[in-house]
């Protein structure tokens, strides 16, 4: 639901149910979660109300270094529900490492790396490393309309 926000924002609530599928009082229940997170707000002056995000920037030490956790992430982490060779990665090498290879696939895309150099320095497997990277850069690709800090995340 946030990264559909952030894409779509500022964007009503009616919207965001139809086009999630999902129930009212779900919608509702979610959006006010993403509010206590304070990465969504309403704008209740609008009718009907609107729902806007905040792309968030989370700075992670993790095991691969520091890294920054961005929309392009989240979506990344999301898309697993949709795409197989995203949840096989994630189940077999866990979230964190993905996160790490959406730093990694930033950086082939770049070309400042091969797939299988990548694959190395993210310690897994060339043909595992391979299938993840392809599989994220659509989210890259998608990523750079709504994450304005895709370039930064070093």
């Amino acid at each position: 639901m946030y990264i559909y926000i952030l894409q779509h924002g500022p964007v009503t609530i009616d919207k965001i149910k139809d086009e999630l599928e999902m129930a009212h009082s779900t919608t509702y229940k979610y959006i006010g979660q993403l509010e206590e997170m304070k990465i969504v707000s309403r704008d209740e002056d609008e009718t009907p109300t609107t729902v806007i995000a905040t792309p968030l920037k989370l700075e992670i030490d993790g095991a691969h270094g520091e890294f920054l956790a961005t929309p392009a992430v989240i979506d990344a982490i999301g898309r697993q529900l949709e795409n197989d060779d995203i949840r096989v990665f994630v189940d077999r090498q866990g979230v964190a490492k993905l996160a790490a290879a959406v730093h990694y696939t930033r950086r082939i895309m770049g070309g400042e790396l091969s797939q299988r150099t990548a694959a190395n320095k993210l310690d897994v497997h060339p043909v595992e490393g391979m299938t993840v990277f392809t599989a994220l850069q659509d989210v890259l690709e998608d990523a750079t309309a709504y994450d304005p800090y895709l370039n930064l995340a070093e």
